[in-house]
């Protein structure tokens, strides 16, 4: 008896989400971007981690 019930309840809880996340609503709030640049040269504002603690020129041959 319970089983059944226990199948029921899962059946119905995967369709709710499954239908939500067709559907796209979310139980947060999202802060979506407009217009996000293509690259990170594109965007002067971005973290460059290559530019850090390493120095470029290494010498030559």
């Amino acid at each position: 008896m319970f089983r059944k019930l226990y199948l029921v309840y899962g059946l119905l809880i995967l369709g709710t989400t499954a239908f939500a996340q067709y559907r796209g609503w979310s139980m947060t709030p999202m802060n979506q971007l407009k217009n996000v640049p293509n690259s990170v040269r594109d965007n002067p504002g971005s973290y460059r981690s290559v530019y850090g603690f390493y120095h470029h020129y290494t010498g030559g041959k």
